[in-house]
């Protein structure tokens, strides 16, 4: 797993977070569901201030 960073879209802290080896983050989103099937390429994130947000990640390797 690789450690990153991203901002969190509420308030703009930057928050650590981790993503598989060889992935990109694709977008970081305020509203999602969490156990949805087929979207495994996520991440669940909280920032310092507490706010809960995802980040959605591709593999450099595929297509």
């Amino acid at each position: 797993m690789a450690s990153i960073t991203a901002d969190c879209p509420y308030c703009g802290v930057e928050t650590a977070l981790e993503i598989p080896d060889d992935s990109n983050i694709k977008k970081v989103v305020q509203n999602y569901r969490t156990g949805i099937w087929g979207d495994a390429n996520k991440t669940e994130a909280e920032c310092a201030d507490g706010h809960h947000f995802a980040v959605k990640y591709k593999n450099k390797n595929k297509a």
